[in-house]
């Protein structure tokens, strides 16, 4: 899999539907987002789901976090 294109960044207003909305600009007044095109009902490309996704637990691993 190959880190998106940058040429597709685009600012967060000017996003459309089914584009990666990760933010890539260090400054969070103007964001400017990947822009990539993303899977259906996803709201970032393959490359940036991959690193913000984080798998659920299963119910008794949570559990016994919270007991902890």
């Amino acid at each position: 899999m190959q880190e998106p294109d940058p040429r597709q960044r685009t600012k967060l207003l000017k996003l459309g539907t089914r584009q990666c909305r990760f933010i890539v600009s260090e400054d969070l007044r103007s964001a400017v987002c990947c822009g990539t095109p993303t899977p259906e009902g996803s709201s970032w490309c393959d490359w940036h789901r991959r690193l913000v996704y984080v798998p659920a637990q299963p119910l008794k691993i949570r559990r016994e976090a919270l007991v902890s």
